[in-house]
């Protein structure tokens, strides 16, 4: 099964990032986790819908080609972001 990790920090020594690494260790059997790199996906922006970015090509391909979605979010002022 691949499994699509998406942390909700970019910062470099995120908690929630470091979570998904420690899911990558844990994941029982044929399980394979891959974090998605985010830095590169640029902010939404309806008038540069086409042509689609590179770097939002590569996201939608690996997000089709997963079985999976686990997201790692931070919390915000004590409620879901």
């Amino acid at each position: 099964m691949k499994i699509l990790a998406i942390s909700g920090s970019l910062r470099k020594n995120s908690y929630n990032t470091a979570l998904l690494k420690i899911a990558q260790q844990v994941a029982p059997g044929k399980a394979e986790i891959e974090i998605l790199d985010l830095h590169h996906i640029p902010m939404y922006n309806q008038e540069i819908e086409e042509p689609i970015p590179e770097s939002v090509k590569h996201m939608k391909h690996k997000i089709e080609k997963a079985d999976a979605i686990l997201f790692a979010c931070p919390e915000y002022n004590y409620s879901i972001p």
